[in-house]
């Protein structure tokens, strides 16, 4: 399910450097190599737990860093970065939004202090990068694309200076994967956006892609990041299920604690036709929920019950199926503050199950309704089928 397509795919052109190559060039240069090697331990065991979504374990190890090094952006930019994934968890949640944005600007202003001394301070170009990255993703997820876009912009300019001084790094293909992807696909997927591209380089999807699979392949530090676009690029843009199959796989695996990358195995798996293994993960996912596991809100049972749904319909439990989509319905009211495309399909799928068992009057209301809301995934077009075609399965 995708939510409004320029808020998913601008941030992503926006986001050209991320914690991982961060990390690469903290061990490589630095202003201060005697704290470099306690920071990369310490940075790569506080990325395993946010990962692993451990985000009190991680907040501690990066506050240490703060606490032995005000001075540095390394703590400031990684508790940042618990927040992040705090917000993946649920990206309409503004909770978090003003917090995480101090500390990014908190990282800018420690960066700009060293800059000041040295131009040429990897450290602080790569972390600079990195808060203007995320700033512009939070602010094209709020749709504040005017600011966003002038972080993109300033970060350019920055990276074009790490290029220069690290030609060589797999980790650093991570970014560049990114913006070389998004900046085509943009531009051909939203025309309107065209002015706002031509702000940058242009892109190549192709060689994006093969500078993506080779720092999941190669790098050190942007592995796992490269894995989570690769796995998102094949399946919302790309439409290569199986692909998209092969990346979650390989995420689950890693992070079985992850709840965002178990939920996309469940999608995953649903999209390449494999509903019975997506049935099974839902209903984990829908047990950890109902059990209390605060990494799985009511937006993934939501999705759980959605696809347990479809599966059941699959195989003609028709009245079962109905009291998923109920559950997800009801979610729906609950946390949408406008309908979103699991609340109009969900719709479309009550009004079919009512078709089947004969009732068409409450289906034709429940297409009706669907017709209501936005578009998504050709609910509008198969809603007025419906309403003169009863459903039959």
């Amino acid at each position: 399910m995708k939510k409004n397509f320029l808020g998913k795919i601008l941030p992503c052109l926006l986001l050209l450097f991320w914690l991982s190559p961060v990390s690469a060039q903290i061990e490589r240069r630095t202003v201060a190599p005697e704290l470099v090697t306690v920071y990369s331990k310490q940075i790569d065991e506080g990325i395993e737990l946010i990962y692993n979504l451990d985000f009190d374990k991680a907040d501690k190890i990066f506050t240490e860093i703060v606490n032995k090094d005000a001075k540095s952006p390394v703590g400031h930019f990684f508790i940042g970065m618990t927040l992040w994934w705090r917000m993946m968890l649920d990206m309409d949640n503004t909770d978090y939004d003003d917090r995480f944005s101090d500390l990014m600007e908190k990282v800018i202003e420690v960066c700009d202090e060293r800059l000041e001394r040295n131009s040429q301070d990897v450290e602080a170009l790569f972390f600079k990068c990195g808060a203007l990255g995320f700033r512009g993703r939070l602010r094209a997820n709020r749709e504040s694309w005017l600011k966003a876009a002038s972080d993109g912009k300033d970060a350019l300019p920055l990276v074009n200076t790490l290029r220069k001084i690290d030609k060589e790094n797999y980790d650093v293909l991570f970014g560049l994967g990114l913006y070389n992807y998004y900046a085509e696909v943009i531009p051909e997927k939203i025309p309107a956006v065209k002015p706002l591209a031509l702000l940058f380089p242009k892109g190549d999807k192709k060689k994006g892609i093969a500078q993506l699979e080779m720092s999941a392949e190669k790098s050190r530090y942007a592995r796992t990041e490269s894995l989570y676009f690769l796995l998102q690029i094949y399946y919302s843009y790309e439409r290569d299920f199986l692909k998209a199959l092969q990346y979650a796989k390989q995420l689950r695996e890693k992070y079985p604690k992850n709840s965002v990358f178990y939920a996309y195995l469940g999608r995953a798996y649903a999209a390449s036709g494999f509903w019975k293994d997506a049935e099974t993960i839902y209903r984990d996912i829908l047990k950890k929920y109902q059990s209390g596991d605060k990494t799985y809100n009511e937006r993934f049972a939501r999705e759980a019950h959605f696809h347990i749904g479809v599966s059941l319909m699959n195989d003609k439990k028709i009245a079962e199926a109905h009291e998923h989509f109920k559950h997800a319905e009801e979610i729906c009211k609950k946390v949408d503050k406008e309908p979103s495309a699991y609340h109009a399909l969900t719709m479309l799928r009550i009004g079919m199950i009512y078709d089947l068992q004969g009732n068409h009057a409450t289906a034709v209301a429940h297409y009706k309704k669907v017709l209501q809301m936005k578009d998504y995934q050709n609910s509008h077009q198969l809603a007025k089928t419906y309403i003169d075609h009863p459903y039959a399965g």
